[in-house]
């Protein structure tokens, strides 16, 4: 029994030293972080990426510091990619007054050098776990990735003494972007391939009472070498100057130097009996302007020369007589797949060749426009 009270009594004074170490451990990391993670000066973001033509904002940092009074710094650029719109220093990242001993910026070269100072009668340095000291603007001239490059960083406290420290270097990345549409095509709904057919007016499926839709096919490209993000496409039917019906799609990315094919399967169902060039399409990439290109006047494209025609003028030569009866009889029978299949003869679209395409034929017999 007394070893056991020795026992439980040596258990308990390890278990206080225990909670006792892990309280000092807690007040050194949560209340002293400059204790617990080294100073470093580095470039704020450290990648940034852009497009010719913008202005990039860099940041120079400096985090876990204590006493700081006084820093210098060396930042290389490439002067081909960036031009340096201004520089300056941010308020806070020493206590005031400060002193600018050194400010150099050769833009031929690509560089920046900067020394500032705290000054009496302030004599005692700041603290802090991360803070600007310097923002650099930069306006993007070239394709291309420029370094940031840190070189001859100086933190000193109030005592002249250098600070330990590291750096971390940064870049900018600079593309083009440019979106397009470089197409517009009616499909056909059993291939992904072009419609080369008669497009009817007032069309229908086979219970006469739902319209049928044409498959539009809208391709747009990403011309840049940045991708393209979170945009959208849509589509507009024009009778004329009147829009008929139209439609948008959301696109979550386009990488650069790729282009995509976006089906648009309900928007076209010509409704009037239309004449060549009276009813339009047109395409918009970018349509709520999302996204910074280098070329913002090239989104749109509109095509004039959807015929729409009589049904049942399957040959397109806008008079229904004997010489679509002709296409529909040698198309007969026909289904998907079979030898004789037409899809121009299928008139219902239910898939297969027979009387009721021959009704609608007669429907319209001998007219014309």
């Amino acid at each position: 029994m007394q070893n056991s009270k020795i026992y439980f009594k040596k258990l308990s004074t390890l278990i206080v030293i225990g909670m006792l170490l892990g309280y000092i451990f807690l007040a050194t990391v949560v209340f002293h972080p400059a204790w617990a993670q080294s100073t470093e000066i580095k470039v704020v973001p450290s990648n940034l990426d852009s497009l010719v033509g913008q202005e990039c904002i860099v940041y120079i940092n400096v985090t876990y510091v204590e006493d700081l009074y006084a820093w210098e710094f060396q930042l290389n650029y490439d002067p081909t990619i960036l031009d340096l719109v201004s520089s300056f220093i941010v308020d806070g990242g020493l206590n005031s007054p400060t002193q600018v001993f050194y400010n150099l910026t050769n833009e031929d070269t690509g560089l920046i050098w900067l020394a500032v100072s705290t000054t009496y009668p302030t004599t005692s340095g700041i603290s802090y776990t991360s803070h600007a000291i310097c923002e650099i603007h930069f306006q993007t001239i070239n394709t291309g990735t420029s370094s940031l490059t840190l070189s001859g960083t100086i933190l000193s406290n109030h005592q002249a003494q250098a600070i330990d420290h590291s750096s971390s270097d940064g870049s900018i990345s600079v593309g083009t972007l440019d979106l397009t549409v470089t197409a517009i095509e009616i499909l056909n709904k059993h291939a992904n391939e072009t419609w080369t057919h008669s497009i009817y007016a007032n069309d229908t499926l086979a219970n006469g009472l739902d319209p049928y839709y044409y498959p539009v096919n809208v391709t747009i490209q990403n011309t840049g070498t940045r991708t393209a993000t979170n945009f959208k496409v849509k589509l507009e039917v024009y009778y004329g100057a009147t829009l008929e019906s139209w439609n948008g799609q959301e696109i979550d990315s386009l990488a650069g130097s790729s282009s995509m094919e976006i089906t648009f399967s309900n928007v076209f169902n010509p409704e009037k009996t239309g004449i060549v060039g009276v009813y339009s399409l047109k395409a918009t990439v970018d349509s709520e302007n999302d996204v910074a290109e280098d070329n913002e006047e090239n989104n749109v494209m509109t095509k004039n020369d959807f015929m729409v025609t009589i049904m049942g003028d399957v040959n397109r030569d806008r008079t229904v007589n004997i010489l679509d009866a002709v296409v529909l009889a040698l198309a007969w029978a026909g289904e998907p797949g079979l030898p004789q299949w037409n899809v121009a003869a299928d008139l219902n679209h239910d898939d297969i060749v027979d009387v009721l395409d021959g009704v609608r034929i007669g429907f319209n017999w001998g007219k014309n426009w």
